[in-house]
């Protein structure tokens, strides 16, 4: 493999590697917690059951609210069955 070609695959690996999400807090509702973290591009996401659901703005608050519609979706969707 010639130098170039080497550099070029070094660089789209490097590109598709990401970051592991910095943790940066809890959201409680009722007596559960959920996690808040943000990815490298500095998007907020709660983690819901395995599910990414994110939050409108960077901020707790927000998140906050994020989780409470989602929960709320999903006692709708049962109901429906």
């Amino acid at each position: 493999m010639s130098r170039p070609t080497a550099l070029a695959v070094l660089i789209a690996l490097a590109a598709c590697v990401q970051t592991a999400p910095t943790q940066l807090g809890e959201v409680r509702v009722a007596a559960e917690t959920y996690p808040i973290s943000a990815n490298a591009a500095g998007t907020w996401r709660v983690l819901i059951d395995g599910r990414s659901v994110l939050c409108s703005k960077p901020t707790e608050e927000s998140c906050y609210w994020a989780v409470r519609h989602y929960l709320t979706s999903q006692e709708l969707l049962d109901d429906l069955g």
